[in-house]
């Protein structure tokens, strides 16, 4: 019973809002607020008070919070890439160069990198999912979640001169629906222990602070950043066999679908005819020139009528 009414619940939103924002949010600002509220009253005073409320109150109570969790949600869904973008390490990166320094964990990626890729104590199998190709050693980020996806990323540059930043949103929809489904499966699994340990962390100072300034014992602070801690850390953990999925999917869809880009690319004298009767049509609509649009169209159509003969 409880799977179908999580199942029917995620079919109101995208199964990537549902999981990577909605579930995680309500969990954590369920456990925050709960661990704030206890530090500054008593279970049974809380009990009291919410017995004694009409069912107004408590229907009015529950939908505030319903509406708040899902305000919460709809920002950290927004979030996503600053999010995964903080734990791939690019804030230390950016920060490490106005030092002229480098990012902390970066050096030991580089050597590591450079340990896989030895004679002596060599795996390049390893290498070959943990890090990108040994030419983009200097761009190498602070974490093992960044050199993950930045393998994945640079893999097309050097295989076939692609630049995977400009276009990979130019290819995935041409991708087989099967493919894509893959692709999106894989994001969803891989930003659901991000956004776990992002909100863990949050929740840890949250409910630390609320500790402290209420006076709080020692064991029950120390037991939420123990908790929050060691939890934050663990779901990154669990985010880099996902991420590792995600960036092999993404050089097979390069391996193997790369020509669809070609394909789908107008040729010079398409890109030279459209834009000379674009021109033309701009003027007809809006400066109400004459229409002269005829040759570059003509010229277009039959180009493509004779290709389709062919």
């Amino acid at each position: 019973m409880i799977t179908e009414a999580v199942q029917q619940l995620a079919g109101l939103f995208s199964r990537r809002f549902f999981f990577n924002a909605l579930l995680p949010t309500f969990i954590f600002a369920t456990l925050t607020a709960s661990t704030v509220v206890l530090a500054n009253s008593s279970a049974a005073s809380l009990s009291d008070y919410w017995a004694g409320g009409d069912l107004a109150t408590r229907l009015l109570s529950v939908f505030a919070y319903v509406l708040i969790v899902y305000f919460l949600a709809a920002g950290v869904s927004n979030q996503w890439r600053n999010i995964v973008r903080l734990y791939e390490g690019y804030p230390l990166k950016r920060l490490a160069h106005f030092t002229g320094r480098p990012a902390p964990g970066e050096r030991w990626h580089q050597s590591r990198q450079e340990r896989l890729l030895s004679d002596e104590h060599g795996d390049e199998m390893r290498a070959y999912y943990r890090y990108p190709h040994e030419s983009f050693s200097t761009e190498l980020l602070p974490t093992r979640l960044g050199n993950i996806l930045l393998a994945g990323e640079r893999y097309a540059d050097v295989r076939y001169g692609i630049d995977t930043i400009y276009f990979w949103p130019r290819l995935y929809p041409l991708l087989p629906a099967t493919l894509q489904a893959d692709l999106e499966e894989a994001v969803i699994q891989y930003q659901f222990p991000l956004v776990t340990s992002f909100l863990a962390a949050i929740s840890t100072v949250i409910a630390g602070c609320a500790l402290v300034g209420t006076s709080g014992s020692a064991s029950a602070f120390l037991s939420v950043v123990l908790v929050g801690s060691g939890l934050a850390y663990g779901a990154y953990l669990s985010s880099l066999p996902s991420a590792i999925e995600l960036a092999e999917l993404q050089r097979a869809a390069f391996d193997l679908h790369r020509g669809l880009l070609l394909s789908a690319w107008p040729t010079v004298a398409d890109v030279r005819d459209e834009k000379d009767a674009f021109a033309a049509i701009k003027g007809f609509v809006v400066f109400g020139a004459a229409p002269s649009w005829h040759r570059p169209q003509a010229a277009y159509l039959r180009r493509h009528t004779t290709q389709g003969d062919a």
